[in-house]
């Protein structure tokens, strides 16, 4: 990344870039003046900060901070401190080009006069990449829920404020792909979940575009959708060993005449057709009990082992 750098105007000493601090805010070291371009050295001063976007939308931030110079007329800030829940908000991770504008003036009596007012060439990293990682990403936590760190949330589908400090930049990333309304959006909900790619066209999700919504999500082939679970459609070869069947054999003699037949024979004529002779013979056979039952648990998995799914804010 960069170095975060500043074009200052003549008057500008020094500025000191980049330094991780607990507001999130970042350095800056210069050198104050007076309108008429004279050193403003051992006095109270007022400098004022403005981070804006120069052709772009985007949000503005604004600060004053009191002050005390040096010998030299030098002095130190760190912009962002004054307002820390306003200066989280600013989201450097777009394709806005951000702009700082200084001004300084005696606390008493003074007139302010800007000493820089120009591009930052760089983002800041403590607030682009806080962490490490850019606000959004999704990673498995291995420790207890209790020992998330600061700047990290569960991924337990949870209704957030979107317009709050803490929450603005992951808000401006999610929106409502997660489900909610409006400004307040929903975290992912990952508990029990696995993570899928999203197909986009690639063809194995072969139901990606049946993926469902949940929350007032984002559904079909989308992230933010889900799939419930499924077994892939198959078939079972059943096998059967050899068996008997019941029957029945029937012997007719129109003209009644004598026919040979088993001993467990019936007798009569029972269609009363002139006078033949029938019989009726069953012989043995056995059930074959087959069945087929469920086997399994309660759902289809691999082997798989429990964390926690977290998301930088």
């Amino acid at each position: 990344m960069k170095r975060f750098v500043l074009t200052a105007s003549i008057f500008l000493l020094a500025l000191v870039a980049i330094s991780q601090t607990s507001s999130k805010g970042f350095s800056f070291q210069g050198y104050a003046i007076d309108p008429e371009g004279k050193a403003i050295s051992q006095e109270n001063i007022t400098v004022k900060f403005t981070v804006y976007p120069k052709g772009g939308t985007g949000v503005t931030y604004t600060e004053e901070q009191a002050l005390t110079s040096d010998n030299y007329g030098v002095f130190h800030a760190e912009v962002g401190s004054e307002d820390a829940a306003s200066f989280q908000k600013m989201n450097f991770t777009t394709s806005v080009d951000y702009w700082l504008k200084v001004q300084v003036k005696k606390t008493v009596g003074g007139a302010y006069t800007t000493i820089n007012d120009a591009e930052m060439l760089a983002v800041p990293y403590a607030r682009q990449a806080a962490n490490g990682v850019p606000v959004g990403t999704i990673v498995p936590f291995a420790g207890p829920s209790t020992k998330i760190p600061t700047g990290w949330v569960i991924c337990d589908g949870s209704q957030l404020d979107g317009t709050s400090a803490d929450y603005a930049q992951l808000y401006n990333i999610l929106g409502n792909t997660w489900g909610g309304s409006g400004t307040n959006f929903r975290l992912p909900d990952l508990r029990g979940q696995f993570l899928r790619g999203v197909d986009a066209g690639a063809g194995t999700d072969p139901d990606a575009s049946a993926r469902t919504s949940k929350n007032s999500s984002n559904s079909g082939d989308e992230v933010g959708s889900y799939q419930t679970d499924q077994v892939e459609s198959h078939k079972h070869v059943l096998n059967e060993s050899d068996h008997n069947h019941y029957y029945n054999d029937i012997y007719y003699s129109e003209s009644g005449g004598t026919i040979g037949v088993p001993s467990n024979r019936g007798s009569g004529d029972s269609d009363n057709n002139n006078g033949g002779y029938e019989i009726g013979r069953t012989t043995g056979g056995s059930k074959t009990n087959i069945s087929m039952n469920n086997t399994g648990g309660n759902e289809t998995r691999p082997t798989n082992a429990a964390v926690y799914y977290i998301i930088k804010y």
